[in-house]
C-alpha cells in the first residue's frame, strides 16, 4: 500500500515549507478529534459493517495509516471492502512532506460455488457521498490495476472532510461495475468501535509529529 503513495508522489506538486507546518498543526487538531467524533444516526439503507480494523505500515518510502472497513450482503455473500487512508512519505529516512489522504474500495463474494458461480464483475468507480466530502474513486493505474479502485487529495481540508465523514460512520458509496447498467449503494451508520479508533488516531497523530 505504501508503494501506490510512492508513485503518486511522483507526480505531486512541491508544497512550501509554511504549507506542510500548516498541516503539521491542522493534524495535531485532528489527531484529537478523532478520539472525541461523535457518531450520526443516520436510518440505514443497507446492511451495517461486519468489520473495522486500523493497521499501520511503514517501509523506508512511507508511513501508512489504514481503517478497513468491510461491508456485506447476507443474501448474495458479497464484500465491499473499503479502506481510509492516510500517508506521508520519507525523505532520508524521516517523515516529511505533505500528508496524503484518500481511500481504496475492492470488491469479493464470500459465499459461492467456485464451479458454478460466475466470476464477481470488476468495479468501475465508486462514489463516496458525504454531507462535506464527495469524490469518486476509480481503477488504479498499472501496475496497481487489481479489481481495485482508489482516489487521494493532497489538499489538507478535503482530507479533514473524509477523515471526519468516515470516523462518524455518516456516509454512503455508490458503486458501479462492468457490464451492469445498476448501481448499488451502502449506507455506512455504524461508527468504528472505541478500540480501533484509538489505534487509528494515535498512527495518524505520528505524522504529525515529525
Amino acid at each position: 500500500m505504501a508503494l501506490f503513495f510512492v508513485a503518486l508522489r511522483g507526480s505531486a506538486p512541491e508544497r512550501s515549507v509554511d504549507m506542510q507546518r500548516r498541516h503539521q498543526s491542522g493534524f495535531f487538531w485532528l489527531a484529537g478529534l478523532l478520539l472525541i467524533v461523535t457518531p450520526c444516526h443516520a436510518e440505514s439503507t443497507a446492511p451495517k459493517p461486519t468489520e473495522y480494523k486500523a493497521t499501520v505500515n511503514e517501509d523506508p518510502a512511507a508511513k501508512v495509516c489504514q481503517l478497513a472497513l468491510a461491508l456485506g450482503s447476507g443474501s448474495s455473500g458479497e464484500t465491499l471492502n473499503f479502506q481510509l487512508i492516510v500517508a506521508q512519505m520519507k525523505r532520508q529516512g524521516s517523515l516529511a512532506g505533505p500528508l496524503v489522504t484518500g481511500f481504496t474500495v475492492d470488491s469479493r463474494k464470500l459465499n459461492f460455488a467456485p464451479a458454478r458461480s460466475a466470476r464477481q464483475a470488476r468495479l468501475v468507480s465508486v462514489a463516496f457521498v458525504s454531507e462535506g466530502y464527495t469524490s469518486v474513486a476509480l481503477p488504479k493505474d498499472l501496475p496497481f490495476r487489481d479489481g481495485s479502485v482508489a482516489v487521494s487529495t493532497l489538499d489538507f481540508a478535503e482530507g479533514q472532510e473524509l477523515i471526519k465523514a468516515v470516523l462518524r460512520a455518516d456516509f454512503e458509496l455508490l458503486f458501479t461495475r462492468q457490464n451492469s447498467i445498476a448501481a448499488g449503494s451502502y449506507k455506512v451508520n455504524a461508527p468504528p468501535p472505541a478500540d480501533v479508533l484509538a489505534e487509528f488516531s494515535v498512527c495518524v497523530g505520528s505524522l504529525a509529529s515529525f
